[in-house]
């Protein structure tokens, strides 16, 4: 155990004992969990639920998977009044409506008392604020940026394009060789749609743009973002999303890149779990990079986004030891035993990992990243993901008129004048996360 953890440990103890005098009972801490395989609910059961165990003898937690509906089930659930003691949303905005349904518990003096105000990224602690008052945490952080082949890059002679006129002269290359430029596909996960429409108004209308439409200032019909998805649409009747993206999942074809199938990944951290499912065992070599941007958008950027938000049952009968379970997620000795097993999903938004001792190999190229999006990040070089800025309506609009965009059936301009409506609703009703 490193001198941080013993510090954080040390802390988080001291302040638990305080604030529940009645710790020496025995209790249990419920959260419902989103489908995993077999090895990933081994993995948890072990570093999560047994690591926790070890260092909380007091308290147990019970996670019991539920499968991909688990979202839906705890929705009801709650407005019901029951649900499980931590409640695991999908991100900023659904944590926004369920603390304005008064369905969760403020977590500002357990923020104060066990120093995640000091232990965590401020500005991903800023993320899960309604109205000032602090609700939900992010569980891990997420960034965008382009995965390839460094092998096959480095055999055709390829370097990882800078900029979209770069991209779009390599992905005409690749449709040339018989190879689908980017990995894509929606099959089994429709949200996939929003990804890559995250990375497009990105790179094509820049994070100054989106941000100004994020705070109502500039309207979604703006012409720069009528640009932008006239590209999207293009690039999409151009074959880049691959011919067939409604029956393929992301997954498949990113393990297509290892045979050069396909040529490019626009995804998030999360593939680096497909990094080493996939390239590893093949001895294949991925590299990392930004997303190539237009003219005028800074480079490197990295879109960045909530994957998951953690946050207390206002109904809980055990908060206190709810917010045992919370804050050892955010401690050295998970950090550093999750991760190396489970690169990109636990990216945890620890603030200093300078003292943490890894339980295992975590991957060059694993460092590499989160340090480059770390860099940017302290720079300012970020952008919006629209499952953590955009408000949930807006967000179902864009996964499906994506759909409507790209079959013909909306034009670039009539599915913007729908997303500036829905947009417009929740912004007045106060629905729109707050931004950073």
């Amino acid at each position: 155990m490193t001198k941080l953890t013993r510090s954080l440990s040390g802390v988080a103890l001291a302040a638990i004992a305080l604030m529940a005098p009645g710790h020496a009972m025995a209790q249990t801490v419920s959260w419902w969990y989103e489908a995993l395989t077999p090895e990933q609910q081994k993995l948890l059961d072990d570093k999560l639920v047994g690591g926790f165990a070890a260092s909380h003898p007091g308290v147990t937690l019970e996670l019991e998977y539920r499968g991909n509906a688990v979202e839906n089930q705890q929705r009801l659930a709650l407005m019901s009044g029951g649900g499980p003691d931590i409640i695991n949303s999908n991100g900023p905005a659904t944590a926004l409506s369920t603390a304005k349904a008064g369905q969760l518990l403020a977590l500002d003096d357990y923020a104060a008392k066990l120093g995640w105000d000091k232990r965590l990224i401020p500005m991903f602690l800023s993320l899960g604020k309604v109205d000032g008052v602090l609700y939900s945490i992010p569980k891990n952080y997420e960034a965008m940026g382009l995965f390839y082949n460094a092998d096959i890059f480095a055999a055709k002679g390829w370097t990882a394009p800078k900029t979209v006129t770069e991209m779009e002269t390599l992905a005409d290359t690749m449709l040339a060789e018989g190879m689908t430029p980017f990995v894509a596909g929606n099959a089994g996960f429709r949200p996939a749609n929003e990804q890559f429409f995250t990375v497009a108004l990105n790179q094509l209308a820049g994070p100054a743009a989106i941000r100004e439409a994020l705070a109502g200032t500039r309207p979604w019909t703006d012409p720069v973002f009528v640009e932008a998805m006239t590209k999207f649409k293009a690039w999409y009747d151009k074959g880049y999303y691959g011919k067939d993206y409604f029956s393929t999942s992301t997954i498949d074809a990113f393990a297509g890149m290892v045979t050069g199938k396909t040529g490019m990944a626009p995804q998030g951290t999360w593939a680096f779990s497909w990094v080493k499912d996939y390239f590893e065992p093949a001895g294949a070599n991925a590299a990392f990079t930004s997303i190539p941007v237009a003219e005028g958008v800074p480079y490197p950027l990295f879109p960045i986004g909530v994957g998951s938000a953690l946050s207390i049952n206002a109904k809980s009968a055990n908060p206190d030891a709810a917010a045992q379970v919370i804050d050892y997620i955010f401690s050295g000795d998970f950090y550093g035993a999750i991760v190396p097993q489970w690169q990109g999903e636990w990216n945890v938004p620890l603030a200093d990992l300078s003292g943490i001792t890894m339980q295992g190999e975590v991957t060059p190229l694993y460092k590499e990243a989160t340090t480059m999006i770390a860099d940017a990040i302290a720079d300012g070089s970020y952008g919006y993901t629209t499952w953590t800025f955009w408000p949930p309506k807006s967000e179902q609009y864009i996964i499906s008129g994506v759909e409507e965009l790209w079959l013909n059936k909306a034009s670039p301009e009539q599915f913007l004048a729908g997303l500036q409506e829905i947009f417009a609703g929740e912004l007045a009703e106060g629905s729109v996360p707050p931004l950073p």
